[in-house]
């Protein structure tokens, strides 16, 4: 059979529309901007993993990464296989694992830092996509590439914001208006929770009845106009304490 190359693959899985899911009847596949991202991000060799299986696998197997895709249906593993078998793709590279990604990537992954490219596209309630996230990019080689679907779903989005606010984490593009494709350029260093921009409006009193709300927002503020001025106006400080 005739290997089909990358650059056609992604055309050729828009062709043919496979159907990956619920046995066959289902399309959740990634859009053609992330399909196409991925053909052109990934290098034969690359270690890569993804949480979720379908059209994306066979582009991670067309790439010749060594690629690991987890996806609890090992239905949705051999729908993959006998597409690619079917359209010349070498999926011997790929590790398919039969699992619920939280309990497999500890497992599969570790801490050590192999990862070159990881597509975040399995469950997507709460907090799945969270953990998902934290197992992956503490195995994710400084220059990786992380590609996070479904931005617009709620239990996705707070995933999204927590990159974009730091500084180890470079966005470089929004594809299909609505996976997010990053890249890692540091190991985050450690932080104490006041120091994590993704805090840095504490507090969220919104759990709170407003009346009783808007009360601890006003004494928070009022700590917060004290502290200040006791920084800029050290005798402040002293006239206080007498």
């Amino acid at each position: 059979m005739a290997t089909l190359d990358k650059l056609d693959v992604v055309q050729r899985l828009l062709a043919d529309k496979p159907a990956f899911h619920l046995g066959g009847e289902a399309h959740w596949d990634a859009l053609p901007g992330t399909l196409s991202w991925i053909r052109d991000n990934v290098a034969d060799g690359s270690s890569t993993v993804e949480t979720g299986v379908g059209a994306s696998t066979v582009v991670f197997a067309s790439c010749g990464a060594h690629h690991t895709a987890i996806s609890p249906d090992p239905k949705e593993h051999e729908l993959v296989r006998d597409y690619c078998e079917r359209i010349g793709v070498d999926h011997s590279r790929v590790t398919f694992v039969a699992g619920l990604s939280d309990d497999v990537l500890p497992a599969t992954l570790g801490r050590e830092r192999t990862v070159d490219a990881a597509f975040i596209d399995g469950a997507h309630s709460f907090p799945f996509p969270e953990v998902d996230w934290y197992y992956i990019t503490r195995a994710m080689k400084v220059g990786g590439k992380l590609l996070l679907d479904d931005v617009p779903i709620p239990a996705v989005t707070p995933v999204f914001r927590h990159m974009q606010l730091e500084p180890n984490w470079r966005l470089d593009a929004v594809l299909d208006d609505r996976t997010a494709a990053f890249t890692m350029t540091d190991v985050a260093a450690p932080e104490m929770w006041p120091d994590q921009p993704f805090n840095r409006h504490y507090p969220d009193l919104s759990f709170v009845a407003v009346p009783r709300r808007w009360r601890l927002q006003a004494g928070y503020a009022s700590t917060r106009l004290r502290r200040e001025a006791g920084r800029r106006f050290p005798a402040l400080r002293r006239l206080a304490r007498r």
